[in-house]
């Protein structure tokens, strides 16, 4: 997944009355996810600018099912700009095999070789997942992960106040695809189909979520799920490292697809924490 320019995003938001911010924040929320994938763009690295969200898709995507939020954003949250999509290259190659599965693109190919960081697990959704790392750079981009079957965690390192250290006291965040069609390139495949986060709408509070990292396994508990609009949302307080408990934030696309704008219209966001 390609960068994004969200200068006429923040200029929007920037542009925007306290009204009219006012009535964004009944949508508080986050975005993230195919991801095909998530990419994630911050404002200003004071930390304070508006975060924006933005997930690229390509046209021929697997909608995912709609989504029943289990929990409700609060309307004390900071509201950010409308996120933006942007169209996947045409030069796309387009290889004679398509996989349709990650269980087989893992089969004939294996797991992303960039995917080395860790494993994530939910046994509630038999996900065994590869984990990669992304480091959020000044330019506030969070790149998406390599491919259908991989999730990743971000490195906040220069934004302040913003994600954390797995196992930190702190607000893990990581992303994944809820589908994926588009060219796997370490796999030089095409890839159509359902994506690592795809039923993350059916976890309960509750649900166990481990992360396993340099031999280290942490376990958290499920306590929220959030269904949120695309164009809105308080990512300060969903992607903040100011939490009550270590926490872990996994982020993907939900709701209805758009074949128009190449996006989803919902963002599902689940909280979980330190047992």
């Amino acid at each position: 997944m390609g960068n994004f320019n969200l200068e006429r995003l923040i200029s929007r938001w920037s542009a925007m009355g306290m009204a009219a911010r006012a009535g964004v924040l009944v949508a508080a929320g986050i975005a993230v996810g195919v991801i095909v994938g998530t990419t994630i763009l911050l404002g200003g690295s004071d930390g304070e600018t508006p975060l924006v969200v933005v997930s690229q898709r390509t046209s021929t995507a697997t909608p995912a099912p709609t989504v029943t939020p289990s929990g409700t954003p609060t309307s004390t949250a900071t509201a950010i700009a409308t996120p933006e999509a942007t169209e996947t290259p045409t030069a796309t190659p387009e290889p004679d095999l398509t996989v349709g599965s990650v269980a087989e693109l893992v089969d004939l190919y294996g797991e992303p070789p960039d995917a080395t960081y860790g494993r994530l697990r939910i046994s509630a959704l038999g996900v065994d997942a590869p984990l990669g790392t992304r480091h959020v750079s000044g330019d506030g981009v969070m790149p998406s992960p390599t491919g259908p079957g991989d999730v990743v965690w971000y490195d906040f390192a220069e934004w302040t106040g913003w994600g954390g250290a797995l196992g930190a006291g702190e607000n893990a965040v990581f992303s994944g695809h809820v589908d994926y069609a588009a060219y796997v390139a370490y796999a030089d495949v095409q890839f159509r189909g359902r994506g690592v986060f795809y039923a993350l709408d059916l976890l309960s509070p509750g649900d166990v979520i481990e992360v396993e990292v340099n031999g280290e396994v942490l376990r958290y508990a499920v306590e929220w799920r959030r269904l949120v609009a695309a164009d809105g949302g308080s990512w300060r307080d969903i992607m903040g490292s100011d939490v009550e408990q270590d926490s872990i934030t996994l982020i993907t696309c939900a709701g209805e697809f758009n074949f128009a704008t190449r996006q989803y219209l919902d963002r599902l966001v689940v909280r979980a924490v330190r047992i």
